[in-house]
């Protein structure tokens, strides 16, 4: 079996106690994922839970019509399918593989015993679905209020903070889903951003290229949450 580094590429682990960490280490493997493997299926349980590490994965709610909507990116602030984990509940969405990488990867039901046994370990899950909880609010707001322009230049931002590699792999038919709008709709509203130099982006790659203004044109939204993952996870400045 495989342990982490001392001070693991995932944000939450490296912000746990020594005391936590040494506990948790035994029950973590490293693994490779691949873009679009399904690691949970909506309405399956929680067998597993993944620290991404370069990974992110994303939520992803299906619907007997065929249509899906992605819900959140899951990056190396955290891990998947926390709610559902921490209640042993099926889990209301899909969570699929959004971005190739690695992440570290530990039994659910061991990791579930150990939080139970130790309250300092508990109250970080629980910090963390607050967390959760808050953006899947502020997405819900988000989508109703905001125009797509300035949602989709915040969710470049988060996608960004979540990930430790300057590029972003973002799909037009990703973005659609994020978004809630037309493939048509979202490559226009991305070509607005990249005309005004905010980002590069072409063949489903994205970087930022000037933050501040990327930050000026995203909505409300990414003001409101950011703090909040400071605070929590004692994010550093990206670019």
């Amino acid at each position: 079996m495989q342990h982490p580094d001392p001070q693991p590429d995932n944000r939450f682990l490296a912000t746990l106690d020594a005391e936590e960490a040494a506990a948790l280490r035994p029950l973590l493997r490293r693994v490779s994922v691949t873009v679009d493997r399904i690691v949970v299926d909506q309405g399956a349980a929680i067998t597993e839970v993944h620290f991404p590490i370069d990974a992110q994965f994303a939520n992803l709610v299906r619907f007997p019509d065929g249509g899906a909507i992605e819900t959140a990116v899951v990056g190396h602030e955290g891990l998947t399918g926390l709610a559902p984990f921490m209640a042993d509940r099926p889990s209301a969405w899909e969570i699929v593989c959004r971005a190739s990488g690695e992440a570290w990867v530990a039994s659910a039901a061991a990791l579930r015993a150990l939080a139970a046994e130790r309250p300092a370990l508990m109250t970080r899950l629980l910090a963390l679905t607050d967390l959760y909880q808050a953006q899947a609010a502020q997405t819900a707001a988000c989508n109703a209020l905001h125009p797509i322009p300035a949602r989709i230049a915040r969710w470049i931002l988060t996608a960004r903070d979540l990930s430790p590699n300057p590029t972003l792999i973002f799909r037009q038919e990703e973005l659609a889903r994020l978004i809630g709008a037309r493939r048509s709709t979202v490559s226009e509203a991305a070509s607005q951003l990249k005309r005004r130099k905010f980002i590069a982006y072409g063949r489903g790659v994205i970087r930022i290229i000037d933050r501040p203004g990327l930050e000026a044109a995203a909505c409300d939204c990414y003001r409101m949450l950011r703090p909040r993952l400071d605070d929590l996870i004692g994010m550093e400045g990206r670019s």
